[in-house]
């Protein structure tokens, strides 16, 4: 039996920067993974872009928030929210809003658009542009939170699938694959697992709602030259009503192509539906003037949401010592740092950190029992 201060379930970007946190506070901490190979679900899955203007304005501000940290691992890619004439009203009030928390987001007409991504079809008539959007490098930063874990003298255990979780004395008792650990407190970072892992330790789930999001790595016509198409965007495609219907961005050997869609899912290893794959590419071709027709690769990942799409970084207010970090939906990579601060904290029970509460987070904000984690899911991409 392993004894330590604090267990992290769940091996993805949500789990290994908390632990990173927890372990540098100087806490000794165990990290858990039920998959032979870290980041395995959505953390290996992502866009991998840096986006301020994506998710709710709480999303946005832990975003703002993670961005000094993520520096070493970004590069220049910005954001082109284009849609038809009908769009046009929805985008210019989206920038107005946006303005408030990224002041260097601009509108832009058609014209501009189309000089930034020559691409566009003809009736597309303006624009949200984010300049500041950027690549990340999610396997160099995940594999950063992982060193800097194991320097600070946490452990890792992998292919260990939590199979009891069970309380007493004050104390937890976890039982996973060969393992058997007894700790104070139980991180639940375990993505699209959360509520199954809630049931077994006794707590009430929260309703988490995995999506699964689709992603094809199309191959661009040979007459596209690769310095021109590594400068384009990642652009999401805004129907005259409704949320977003596809995006794409450009990726080594060929073109990243999304439908953007949300599918419910049980907990799984997501696989692509054909359908979808094709949805993408006619999307593609329905903003775009690319006929696109061969993909390389495809693959899908599942993007857990809450009912009010906001994350939760706090303890179950009815279960002593279990800790939700869960429901990062898109957002988890770029949001990483300031949820895991926002973790070491409350488990800790430090000051909130000031650069949180210089952007306008506060951890009522993440917590488990407020009041819009109940109803249906809000919509939203």
């Amino acid at each position: 039996m392993t004894s330590c201060d604090v267990v992290v379930i769940g091996g993805g970007i949500a789990g290994v920067s908390a632990a990173a946190r927890l372990a540098a506070d100087g806490a000794s901490v165990v990290l858990l993974e039920a998959e032979p190979t870290l980041a395995y679900h959505t953390t290996g899955r992502s866009a991998a872009q840096y986006l301020e203007n994506y998710g709710n304005d709480t999303v946005r501000r832990l975003t703002l928030a993670t961005r000094a940290f993520l520096e070493p691992f970004l590069g220049p890619r910005p954001l082109l929210q284009i849609g038809r004439e009908a769009r046009v009203d929805d985008l210019r009030a989206r920038v107005e809003h946006a303005v408030e928390l990224v002041p260097s987001t601009e509108f832009v007409d058609g014209d501009t658009a189309r000089d930034i991504f020559p691409l566009l079809a003809p009736d597309i008539a303006g624009g949200l542009y984010e300049p500041d959007s950027q690549d990340i490098d999610v396997a160099g930063l995940h594999q950063e939170y992982v060193r800097w874990f194991r320097s600070a003298g946490g452990t890792i255990l992998a292919s260990a699938r939590v199979g009891a979780l069970t309380r007493s004395a004050g104390r937890w008792r976890i039982e996973a694959g060969e393992h058997g650990l007894d700790t104070d407190i139980v991180v639940n970072a375990a993505g699209a697992w959360g509520d199954h892992l809630a049931l077994l330790a006794g707590a009430e789930p929260l309703g988490l709602h995995p999506l699964r999001r689709t992603i094809a790595i199309a191959a661009i016509p040979e007459h596209h030259d690769p310095t021109d198409v590594s400068r384009w965007p990642l652009t999401s495609f805004e129907p005259d009503e409704g949320p977003m219907v596809g995006y794409c961005k450009p990726e080594p050997g060929g073109l990243m192509v999304s439908p953007a869609d949300e599918t419910p899912s049980e907990p799984c290893d997501a696989k692509p539906e054909e359908i979808d794959v094709a949805l993408g590419l006619h999307n593609l071709g329905e903003y775009t003037t690319l006929d696109v027709h061969h993909v390389r690769s495809t693959w899908a990942g599942l993007r857990t949401f809450t009912a009010d799409r906001t994350p939760v970084s706090g303890f179950d207010p009815a279960v002593d010592g279990f800790y939700w970090l869960v429901g990062q939906g898109g957002y988890g990579i770029h949001t990483s740092d300031a949820l895991a601060r926002a973790a070491a904290a409350n488990i800790g029970g430090s000051e909130w950190p000031t650069h949180l509460t210089d952007v306008g987070l506060a951890a009522a904000d993440l917590a488990a029992d407020r009041s819009t984690l109940a109803g249906p899911l809000v919509e939203g991409h």
